[in-house]
């Protein structure tokens, strides 16, 4: 008997560290992508279209070198391609946005990203949920989705009230790309991970070549449009498309290997973890604050509804 009790125990504490890395991994990636979030908005006024270039030749450069240091075979995934599309396309929408000065705009859009992502898993995936689980689910989400909401308001001086002048009908119909892109880029991952079994090198290779070539389509018909700038890396701020690159390396490995660390049906874990990749906008939010001495009190009050509603989502977990 005292066996058998000491062993649920020792499976307990396992499962228990189990989620705390895929949680941890999650928010580490959350933090990673608020650098790329910080380091794209001051890199991408020098020339935004060579600056996004820089920004995925470092990540597809950072992705093979990973590849021949973890030695593995060179694979061509449809799913982490199409993800890096997706993505490459919201960011290419967003750094038009953000050319309009249209900052608030852009991470309000970024806030429905996964919302838009539980609405593709729940068609695709149909996850086994009960009614008391779904419930919570849906609470969850929205209430992390309103706090990401509230958050973005904070960004580039903006407030709920100012953010209606923001808004125009062109506005509106550009920007759906923005959480469609980045929804669509949280469940290819999803499903380049856990239903192809990708190897993360493999996976984070492709979704750069597939940024990459959104990147280089966008050079191609922009890059006219813009005088070219000096990047010889005499100043710091030369190296911010590069540092950007790096971020989002970061971000996307540690999203990809969160992936690979959830289990189970419900598929909340992997709504969490969109959630996290999709949250930039909270460190984001705070690095702007102690660099760029940006403040505004709905962020914070941003953050903490974020965090009760991941708090629901994770009570949804356990509810089945």
């Amino acid at each position: 008997m005292g066996l058998v009790v000491r062993n649920s125990k020792i499976e307990r504490f396992r499962s228990a560290g189990k989620v705390v890395n895929w949680l941890f991994t999650g928010v580490l990636a959350t933090v990673f992508f608020g650098f790329y979030g910080l380091f794209g908005k001051l890199s991408i006024f020098q020339n935004p279209v060579i600056s996004n270039l820089m920004v995925y030749v470092t990540a597809v450069s950072c992705g093979i070198i990973l590849i021949l240091a973890t030695r593995k075979r060179v694979l061509f995934s449809l799913e982490a391609f199409l993800s890096g599309i997706s993505s490459g396309a919201a960011a290419l929408t967003v750094l038009y946005l953000l050319l309009s000065n249209l900052i608030v705009v852009v991470f309000s859009f970024v806030s429905f990203s996964s919302a838009i992502f539980f609405g593709i898993m729940l068609v695709f995936e149909k996850p086994k949920l009960s009614v008391k689980q779904k419930s919570f689910a849906v609470i969850g989400i929205l209430v992390s989705t309103f706090g990401l909401f509230l958050a973005s308001t904070s960004m580039g001086g903006g407030s709920i009230i100012s953010m209606s002048y923001e808004f125009d009908s062109f506005s509106l119909l550009l920007g759906s790309v923005i959480p469609v892109g980045f929804g669509l880029w949280a469940y290819l991952s999803f499903v380049t991970i856990e239903k192809r079994n990708v190897e993360v090198p493999i996976a984070f290779l492709n979704y750069s070549f597939g940024s990459l070539v959104v990147a280089v389509i966008s050079f191609s018909i922009f890059g006219v449009l813009f005088p070219l700038p000096v990047f010889n890396f005499s100043e710091f701020r030369d190296f911010f498309p590069v540092l950007a690159g790096l971020s989002l390396v970061g971000g996307d490995i540690l999203t990809l290997k969160s992936y690979a660390m959830t289990s189970g049906d419900s598929r909340i874990q992997e709504t969490i973890i969109a959630i996290l990749s999709n949250s930039e906008i909270i460190p984001l939010m705070c690095l702007s604050y102690f660099i760029l001495k940006e403040f505004a009190v709905e962020g914070f009050i941003g953050a903490v509804v974020v965090f009760v509603g991941l708090s629901i989502l994770n009570y949804a977990q356990r509810a089945g």
